[in-house]
């Protein structure tokens, strides 16, 4: 009984530990890619603003982006 019991204890630290380093691994991916994201939804703040600035100086077409003009 006390073997049965010692595994089952060994079984939930394996579980809990394994869920813990899918935290951290979760957490590590978020602070890596952190600043990717953050440059990502500036840039499309940025063609936002833009967006709304050609609208306002007449140009009414739809797929038109600044990066076009390259």
């Amino acid at each position: 009984m006390d073997d049965n019991l010692e595994l089952e204890s060994l079984a939930q630290e394996i579980k809990d530990t394994e869920q813990k380093l899918m935290d951290l691994r979760k957490e590590y991916r978020d602070q890596r890619t952190a600043g990717l994201r953050a440059a990502i939804e500036a840039r499309n703040e940025a063609d936002a603003m833009i967006r709304e600035e050609m609208k306002a100086l007449g140009y009414r077409h739809n797929n038109f982006t600044w990066r076009n003009l390259a």
